[in-house]
């Protein structure tokens, strides 16, 4: 499209330009001229000494910020005045010095460990930006393959299991990319994964205690429904009439097991968004086992087999969700047991809930999976 204004004269140049270096990027701040006719600034660089970039500033600021950059060396910016005719100034140079970037501090966050079926990956993400995590796996010919790509952009600690690797020494390499294409250094590590397997759900069944203290709310949602395989299935209950947290339900696994991991997934039947981290989703909750329940209920006859807690990786507020914590509750919250690895196998489970996320006392869950090593 021609612009509405035509004339073939050059703008003014900008002036007084000033630095401030910035975490991979800078912000160029400068006097505009003082012409009418000046629509927006153009300032060109390139971040990684390939294709140019071209980011634009309106009349309205003195500024323009730059991103996307992974070097901290000196770095050449030209900046252009545009008007409405989009004729250009001549060029004015500013030269900026990036300082490190997100993606170096993400990176050197990592803390990587062998783990059931695979390795179990943290880091801390505190510029809150975007990344993608690979997992490369190398093969039998020697060449890398791709075996897990983790999207995040949650800010603060994340946790991410890589699973479903067999139980031998694998050499692994682990790097972030960014939305400007950039990639950090790659870490390389070897691991040998420890031997799991997903508990069969066949051999489940409902287990209940003198003080399992709870009241399915519709016969069409039993506590069978956590182990049918599909999550258009869910587990709904309240509390007894003045009873609140905590709240449990108790399973047979129809076999002892020593256990590595569980997985939570929350309801999100029907591509349902309106119950994920809020209303009866658990937030926090207990894994309790016993070869030996007492059928009154009593916790005497159980171990405390761990303490976990469902994140919500954007950490929006209640009734707000980004695309990855509706990806992450779809897919289910991974959680592995305590380290060092049980010894102990167990038959029965308590799954012990403490609160939910809109800190009510109902309960919806859409299915629970374990893994470990069964004990035949």
């Amino acid at each position: 499209m021609a612009p509405l204004v035509s004339n073939d004269t050059k703008p003014g140049v900008v002036s007084n330009i000033e630095v401030e270096n910035l975490p991979g990027g800078a912000k160029i701040s400068y006097a505009l001229p003082n012409d009418p006719d000046v629509l927006y600034v153009a300032a060109e660089f390139s971040t990684k000494g390939e294709k140019k970039r071209v980011v634009k500033s309106s009349v309205f600021k003195n500024h323009v910020i730059l991103d996307g950059f992974i070097r901290t060396d000196e770095q050449e910016v030209t900046l252009y005045v545009v008007n409405r005719s989009e004729n250009r100034s001549e060029p004015a140079t500013a030269f900026i010095k990036p300082l490190r970037a997100p993606i170096t501090d993400v990176y050197e966050s990592l803390d990587i460990e062998g783990d059931f079926g695979g390795v179990n990956v943290k880091f801390f993400n505190k510029a809150e930006q975007a990344y993608v995590f690979y997992t490369l796996v190398k093969d039998e010919d020697g060449g890398w393959r791709e075996h897990d790509r983790l999207y995040t952009e949650g800010r603060g600690e994340r946790v991410h299991g890589v699973r479903d690797l067999p139980p031998e020494p694998l050499d692994f390499a682990f790097f972030f990319t960014d939305k400007w294409q950039n990639s950090s250094d790659t870490l390389y590590q070897t691991f040998t994964p420890l031997y799991e397997e997903a508990l069969s759900k066949d051999l489940w069944n409902h287990y209940p205690l003198d003080n399992d203290y709870f009241t399915p709310l519709y016969a069409s949602r039993p506590v069978k429904s956590l182990w049918t395989g599909s999550t258009q299935d869910y587990f709904f209950l309240q509390a007894k009439p003045d009873l609140t947290f905590p709240l449990w339900l108790t399973i047979d696994l129809g076999q002892a097991a020593i256990f590595s991991r569980l997985r939570v997934n929350q309801v999100s039947h029907n591509n349902a968004t309106n119950w994920l981290f809020t209303n009866g989703s658990p937030r926090t909750y207990e894994v309790w086992g016993s070869n030996n329940p007492s059928s009154d209920g009593s916790w005497d006859s159980w171990t405390k087999l761990g303490d976990f807690e469902s994140i919500k990786p954007s950490g929006l507020p209640l009734g707000t969700l980004s695309n990855e914590d509706m990806a992450v509750a779809r897919a289910g919250e991974d959680f592995s047991f305590p380290k060092p690895p049980m010894t102990e196998a167990y038959r029965y489970i308590r799954f012990n809930i403490t609160s939910t996320w809109g800190n009510i006392p109902i309960i919806r869950i859409s299915e629970l999976t374990f893994w470990g090593q069964p004990v035949n």
